[in-house]
């Protein structure tokens, strides 16, 4: 049996979304703060939780917040900040608009962690990012790239050591739901009604 990588994870709340007009973890799903329902999912799991956000309303949810290190660099610059911020070998990598994630999939996926890989899911066949384990190894890496403007997630992925998951998506494809618009908002509120 292969021992347990440290793995602590990180909720990427950027900050305003121009579709949805405010910011995207603050806003409210059925009367709570969208990131509440991402942070009550990860609870379940025992992992140690941290946010990224420039908003310091997110320390409200009494859990440690980051403002980005490098500002406007996307999902790369809040990886970055989250490899500087951990003591742990690989940090998990969600975004705060995912309110119908499950504990159950981030445990699944936290089982493919390790010190030297990358593990991301499939959706569609498109790699999701933003619901991924990245090696803490990789620190330099991301460095450069952010210096060098290489800014795409899917191609740092795929240029190192790296496993899909596709298995997590089949057992839970109503979770990877992402919260972009208000209309995006008000499907996935009935969707959480019908799925509770």
């Amino acid at each position: 049996m292969k021992k347990a990588v440290e793995v602590e994870a990180f909720v990427l709340a950027g900050g305003k979304s121009s579709r949805m007009g405010r910011d995207k973890g603050l806003t409210l799903l059925n009367g709570r703060p969208m990131v509440s329902y991402v942070l009550k999912a990860l609870s379940k799991t025992k992992i140690p939780v941290k946010i990224i956000a420039n908003d310091r309303e997110y320390e409200n949810f009494n859990i440690p917040v980051y403002s980005d290190i490098v500002a406007e660099k996307g999902p790369m610059g809040g990886l970055f900040t989250a490899l500087s911020h951990t003591k742990a070998e690989a940090v998990f990598l969600i975004s705060c608009d995912m309110p119908l994630v499950t504990a159950e999939a981030i445990v699944q996926l936290l089982e493919f962690s390790g010190k030297e890989r990358i593990v991301a899911v499939t959706v569609q066949g498109r790699i999701n990012p933003l619901f991924a384990i990245y090696p803490v190894i990789l620190k330099e890496e991301v460095e450069k790239r952010i210096r060098e403007g290489n800014l795409k997630m899917t191609d740092f992925i795929l240029e190192n050591k790296h496993t899909l998951v596709p298995s997590i998506v089949e057992k839970f494809p109503e979770i990877f739901q992402n919260v972009n618009t208000p209309e995006e908002l008000k499907m996935t509120e009935k969707k959480w009604k019908d799925l509770r």
